[in-house]
């Protein structure tokens, strides 16, 4: 039996626009026919551009929203008729620190969700024991909440989502706001769970993280699958041998036409900018060299600033499927770190 099963999910909205006194109904359809399924013990990635339909999915399978269409089944139970079994089978860690009571310590955070969780006391103190020894957080067990680092408060976020020892896990963007060293210790943490044989289903605007995590990922866009895979097999299905990146301070479309003789069927995507053009070269055939690149943005009167060479990743995937970069702006500090 697999962790999660989801056939042909669909969710509308109703909604109404036009003047105060004239509004017409108009149905949205926000999830399209959404199908995929998660082994145990797998790490699964859910992305997807903003608008995409990845929200109203994981609501879903959350057991917050009901589906207008199709089924969703976490170990064999249904996510509407057995809602309650499904919520003692999966937890969910959504965004920011404010899940937990900041003026409770650790501890009494834990004892109270586990009180939530209709968790016996007995079991709730030897959990709560085991779970501050896992994330490492023993000289923390009695501090208030609004005195631990960012980093510190998620790994009580994801102690209180293991208290009830659930088989499946939805991390809901878990490193959004960590400092690179933080987010970093909480993918290790991530893995580890893993390993304990938990089931992970984890979204996540970084891509660099659903790369280095998952086993599979799902790309999904205008409310369909886009794809599914794995990483490597994602990355190879763009066909491209390497990446070349460059910034330019003009490119005209003569400096297209030329490149487009020299190098054929090989793409270049342009991304104009104000005092430059940012150019990505899908090297699928042939050999696309430096040297010649630059003569020919010399002959049109255009200069390379600067360039470099990549493998392909799985933002260029991202990309690829969705056509929007604007979601991965801002990742590159913490990649980098």
């Amino acid at each position: 039996m697999r962790a999660l099963e989801v056939d042909n999910l669909r969710k509308e909205f109703e909604t109404k626009t036009g003047p105060l006194f004239r509004k017409k109904r108009e149905t949205i359809t926000a999830v399209d026919g959404v199908s995929f399924a998660i082994d145990r013990g797998e790490i699964f990635s859910l992305l997807g551009p903003n608008g995409a339909g990845k929200t109203t999915t994981i609501k879903m399978l959350a057991t917050l929203l009901i589906p207008t269409a199709g089924t969703a089944r976490v170990f064999g139970h249904d996510v509407v008729r057995e809602e309650a079994t499904v919520r003692r089978l999966m937890t969910t860690v959504l965004p920011g620190e404010r899940t937990l009571f900041w003026k409770l310590t650790v501890k009494e955070n834990l004892r109270y969700f586990g009180s939530l969780y209709g968790l016996t006391k007995a079991y709730t103190e030897r959990r709560i024991a085991e779970l501050i020894s896992f994330f490492g957080m023993e000289e923390k067990a009695n501090a208030l909440v609004e005195r631990l680092s960012t980093g510190q408060r998620q790994k009580i976020v994801l102690s209180r989502a293991l208290l009830p020892d659930p088989q499946l896990i939805l991390l809901d963007e878990p490193t959004l706001g960590l400092d690179p060293n933080a987010a970093r210790q909480l993918r290790e943490l991530i893995r580890s769970v893993r390993d304990q044989g938990k089931t992970v289903l984890l979204t996540t605007h970084y891509m660099y993280e659903a790369d280095e995590l998952s086993d599979r990922v799902a790309i999904i866009n205008k409310g369909r699958i886009a794809c599914l895979d794995t990483p490597d097999q994602l990355k190879r299905s763009i066909n491209a041998q390497k990446i070349i990146r460059a910034e330019t301070d003009v490119w005209t479309p003569a400096c297209s036409s030329a490149f487009e003789a020299a190098f054929p069927g090989n793409s270049i995507e342009l991304e104009p900018d104000r005092e430059s053009v940012r150019l990505t070269i899908m090297v699928r055939s042939g050999d696309v060299t430096i040297g010649r690149l630059a003569s020919i943005a010399l002959e049109c009167g255009a200069t390379i600033r600067t360039v470099q060479v990549d493998e392909p990743s799985l933002e260029d995937v991202f990309v690829a499927f969705t056509g929007d970069r604007a979601e991965l702006e801002g990742e590159s500090d913490e990649q980098s770190a």
